[in-house]
């Protein structure tokens, strides 16, 4: 197959969305598959990357010289932010700009590719709405539609950007011929909006060998890896391991380590020597860090349903206790049930905090190791997450492929274009 994944989030980007994205490339590849990217780029470049052709384009209002003009010293937003922040006001896209100069790209790239399947990203709505302008043109391909996540059911974005969606979300769920997401309940709101799609659960994963010895560090010491946002935050976390050591349940020299924030917190006053912020590091180090600690900990919004973090799965493969602030009932409680790899407690029962801080501090200080189940963590490396896309192309999707792969151009006479 000839693949084109367009999203706006790749290598060398350090997020999440991009370690999905270039997971799909990476394995895709290995596959036997050609894999093209269009995505975007602090400047235009075409470059490789693991066997994959990788073509960045420029936002106009992200690149360094136009943000670093932008910039005012002491100013929270910069004009660059703003103009961000209308477009999504305006056009309910964050790369609306970016949009048109990528599509152009991937016209350039079908006069000499015959792409058969073409996968995009959400969010930003960006890559998905340039699928559906291929589609509009007559451009003939196998459309996946990656939401990762929620789209207009994410309760944390506004009322006003949710109406604004919902039509986006119809057409593309519609129009796609398969639409992915992260985990069952969200594929099922994606569901109602569609009485003949089809729909595959592909989790985030780990992309490392697992580790299996354990080294406990001379105080003990947990730590949260990435950002702190979108009402993600350690307050209570805070106060549970600020009350244990003033009743004196924890040993003064306890150790909190945030690691990748730059967000400010609000830490108590009597634990302000225990917790160490340390910078954003690039994946790999990440992974290695999270090895010198002795707890990890997961914080999820309340009511947010569905949705995994992604640094649960690179936690599961530590061989470290996972401590998660979520629902208990939710997606992340039941991968800890499953694998056995940590514990869950409600993020607004500080007394449940503090009994897992300490059942977590038992841990340490006996030097216990927990039993995971490894041959059902084995399941959620990226390697294995991308086989079950893969697999069900092949068993499902064939016959369609086939036909596009076949046909003697997959992009349209001038005649056909609207």
């Amino acid at each position: 197959m000839k693949i084109l994944i367009i999203s706006s989030f790749f290598y060398p980007n350090n997020q999440i969305a991009s370690f999905r994205i270039e997971a799909f490339a990476k394995y895709f590849q290995l596959a036997g598959h050609s894999v093209t990217v269009v995505t975007e780029g602090k400047v235009n470049k075409t470059a490789l990357w693991n066997g994959c052709e990788i073509h960045y384009i420029t936002d106009p209002l992200t690149v360094p010289s136009f943000m670093n003009y932008c910039i005012k010293k002491g100013s929270r937003w910069s004009l660059s932010q703003i103009l961000i922040a209308l477009l999504v006001r305006i056009t309910s896209d964050s790369r609306f700009i970016w949009r048109f100069k990528a599509y152009k790209k991937v016209i350039s790239l079908y006069k000499t590719n015959s792409f058969n399947v073409v996968l995009t990203s959400f969010g930003p709505l960006a890559p998905h709405m340039i699928a559906l302008r291929l589609q509009r043109n007559g451009y003939k391909f196998y459309w996946i539609a990656d939401m990762r996540d929620e789209m207009s059911k994410n309760i944390l974005i506004s009322r006003y950007l949710t109406k604004r969606l919902i039509p986006y979300e119809y057409k593309i769920v519609n129009s796609s011929d398969l639409v992915v997401s992260v985990s069952e309940p969200l594929l099922k709101n994606f569901k109602r909006l569609c009485k003949y799609g089809h729909f595959l659960e592909i989790k985030n994963g780990y992309d490392y060998e697992e580790v299996y010895d354990v080294c406990f560090q001379p105080q003990f010491t947990m730590a949260f890896i990435g950002r702190f946002y979108w009402g993600i935050n350690p307050n209570n976390w805070f106060k549970a391991f600020s009350e244990l050591i003033h009743e004196g349940k924890l040993p003064t020299n306890c150790l909190i380590k945030i690691i990748g924030n730059n967000s400010e917190l609000d830490i108590p006053q009597n634990i302000a020597s225990n917790v160490f912020q340390l910078d954003s590091v690039i994946h790999s180090e990440a992974i290695r860090m999270s090895l010198d600690v002795d707890t990890l900990v997961v914080i999820h919004p309340t009511g947010r349903k569905g949705v995994y973090t992604g640094k649960l799965f690179d936690y599961l493969a530590t061989n470290k206790p996972i401590l998660a602030l979520c629902d208990p009932e939710d997606v992340i409680a039941q991968l800890l049930n499953e694998t056995k790899a940590g514990f869950t407690v409600d993020n607004a029962d500080i007394d449940g905090i503090k009994k897992m801080i300490l059942r977590c501090y038992s841990i340490w200080k006996n030097k216990e190791v927990l039993p995971r189940d490894w041959e059902k963590i084995k399941q959620y490396t990226r390697k294995n997450q991308c086989k079950i896309l893969l697999e069900y192309l092949a068993n499902n999707a064939g016959e369609d492929l086939n036909q596009l792969y076949t046909q003697k151009a997959c992009y349209p006479s001038p005649y056909q274009r609207r």
